[in-house]
Order: C-alpha cells, then sequence, then structure tokens
C-alpha cells in the first residue's frame, strides 16, 4: 500500500463513500442522505465518470417513493477516500477494488462490506486494510432502473470486526444507522455471516433454477425439502469449523423470510434476467471449498449441484439462450445419479 496519511478516527462526521451503486447501494445513499450525512456514490463497474450530481428514486415498501440528490463518480477518478467505505458492489469484484483502494486510501480507513459470501474480506486484508468489517444485511432490495430501487428492512443489520482493534465499531455504527437502516455492534460476526450464507446458497440457487420469487418455499412443500437439505449441508460444514447452526432454526427463518419477500426476486435471478454474473462463487462454490479443505470432507453434493446448475444457467443466459424447462424433477433425477 502506498504512503498515504492517516486518518482521523472520530466518524461523528465522517463522509460516507457506497461503493457499488446497486439496488443495496441506492438505497443505503437515500437513507443516509436524508438523515444528513456526506455520501457520495462511486461506481466501481463503470470507469471514467467525472463527478456528477443524479437524482436517485428509492421506494420503502409501503412508504412513497422519494427522490433525492446525490454525488456520483467512479473509483478510477477519486484520488483519496477519507472517511468511511461501504462497499456494496457484488462480491466477485473486491479483489479489483481493493486493488484500486491501497492507492487511494489510508490503512486505517475503515472497509465495511456490506456483501454476501464467504471469505469476501481477504482482499482487503491481504492488500494491507488495517480496520475491515462485516455487515450481515437484512434488507430485500430490488433494482428498478439506473438510479432507482425498492427495498424493505427485514431487522437490524449486525456489523462485527473481521480485521483491526473494533475501538471504533460503535462510531461507524452510529454513522451508518438511520430510521430506515438499522445498524447494530455485533462480537461474533462470522456465525451471521455464515447464517446468512446459508440462506443466499438457497434463495440464490433454487429460486433463479425454478424462475420463480422468494415465496416458492411458502407456497411449495417440496421446495422446501430441497431447501432442507442444502441448510442441512450447510450447517454441517459450519460445524466441522466449530460454529454451531441449528438447521431447524434455519428452516424456520428460511419461512419468515420467505413469506417477508413474497413476490420478490432474490438478486441472482435478477442478474441472470440481465445477463450479469452472478456472486455464487462466494456463495454455494466457497461453501464446497470449505467442505473440500476439512478433514474428513463433509458431504456437500446437494449445495454443489445447484450451485453448478444455477451457474450453467447463467453462462446460457449470457448466451442469449435461457432454459425455460421446470427444473424440480430434473433437480430430482440428477442428485439421484451423483
Amino acid at each position: 500500500m502506498q504512503n498515504v496519511q492517516p486518518q482521523n478516527s472520530n466518524f461523528s462526521n465522517a463522509p460516507v463513500y457506497i461503493l457499488g451503486s446497486g439496488a443495496v447501494g441506492l438505497a443505503l445513499a437515500a437513507s443516509l442522505i436524508e438523515a444528513g450525512r456526506n455520501v457520495t456514490l462511486v461506481r466501481t463497474s463503470h470507469a471514467e465518470i467525472p463527478k456528477k450530481w443524479v437524482d436517485i428514486t428509492v421506494n420503502e415498501m409501503e412508504k412513497p417513493s422519494a427522490t433525492y440528490a446525490v454525488e456520483t463518480v467512479s473509483l478510477d477518478q477519486l484520488s483519496r477516500l477519507t472517511g468511511i467505505i461501504a462497499v456494496t458492489a457484488k462480491a466477485f469484484a473486491n479483489g479489483a477494488i481493493a486493488d484500486q483502494l491501497k492507492t487511494k486510501a489510508a490503512n486505517d480507513v475503515p472497509i465495511v462490506l456490506m456483501q454476501n459470501g464467504l471469505d469476501i474480506e481477504q482482499p482487503f486484508i491481504e492488500n494491507g486494510f488495517a480496520e475491515v468489517y462485516r455487515c450481515v444485511l437484512y434488507v430485500t432490495s430490488q433494482k428498478k432502473g439506473a438510479f432507482a430501487a425498492q427495498f424493505r428492512s427485514v431487522k437490524s443489520s449486525p456489523i462485527g470486526v473481521m480485521a483491526g482493534s473494533g475501538a471504533q465499531l460503535q462510531s461507524i455504527v452510529d454513522r451508518l444507522h438511520t430510521s430506515a437502516f438499522h445498524f447494530h455492534t455485533a462480537d461474533h460476526i462470522l456465525l451471521a455471516v455464515w447464517q446468512k450464507v446459508i440462506f443466499n446458497a438457497v434463495f440464490n440457487t433454487i429460486c433463479p433454477m425454478l424462475d420463480t420469487d422468494n415465496g416458492i418455499f411458502v407456497r411449495d412443500a417440496e421446495v422446501a425439502g430441497l431447501a432442507a437439505e442444502v441448510i442441512t449441508e450447510c450447517c454441517q460444514v459450519a460445524a466441522a469449523f466449530g460454529l454451531q447452526i441449528d438447521p431447524h432454526q434455519i428452516s424456520s427463518q428460511l419461512q419468515v423470510l420467505s413469506k417477508g419477500s413474497y413476490g420478490q426476486n432474490c438478486s441472482t435471478l435478477e442478474d441472470i434476467k440481465n445477463g450479469r454474473e452472478t456472486e455464487i462463487g462466494v456463495l454455494n462454490h466457497a461453501i464446497v471449498l470449505a467442505a473440500k479443505s476439512h478433514a474428513p470432507e463433509v458431504d456437500v453434493s446437494t449445495t454443489k449441484l445447484m450451485g453448478d446448475l444455477t451457474l450453467f444457467k447463467a453462462k446460457q443466459a449470457r448466451l442469449r439462450n435461457p432454459n425455460n424447462l421446470q427444473m424440480l424433477p430434473t433437480l430430482r433425477l440428477q442428485k439421484e445419479l451423483i
């Protein structure tokens, strides 16, 4: 990391840089602006975008839409970032993001990862950032346009330390907390990370394979049973690494989440429909790698199959040849052949 001067560790008036302009990034930016915070929305998937003000429109479920002006710019156009960096871009981009940030931010700048996946903090730690945090977001969101999104907060989202002392954790949480986005500190964030990854490994594979919304687990007992298989396997992997997660509790919570996001599509289904890269590599495939790294190896055949088939469908979509077959009987048959 280049010699960038350390920043002041008082975050009470610190600017917030949101890296990623997807549904979560737009919703978070809107909530912070409404709360009077200094926000910059940073584009990470586009380059050479100069600083400019744009209007973003956000609809919080059951409330009227609201429009806010926010300054936006691409990451390559920024020379120095001070304050709090909240990363909401898809986690597969973390290597490239961390590589750019190391020349633009001091190593004590707090990096708050508001993303899904296992081990997604490693690119930042390996690039010398000393204060890295994970946030497990409990919101549902969907992008409705280039600068428009809808979202709903499910419950307060924990933020915890992955690297660093954590001395400033509470002040970071206070700076990000708003009436729309609730955050709290967490001592055991890795457990919460694993729990969320398990939910994601279910929603972000089964729903896209069936081309359906998140409410399918409430509507269809057979699909809920398939989800239970994935959950059981993932909990066994977590247990192999010393994290005790009750699969029955996760299945019960899945039903609550499914009911609460009835009619909404998961992010991976939207990615497939729009020909974008998916997060399967940091979800199902990351769980498979963790299972393989343990001795004895943990069986995750269903979890792997869901990830493989979803990735295959995503590749088909990118080739403009989507698979519209009813997939559930096929999934059962292929699992029997493994």
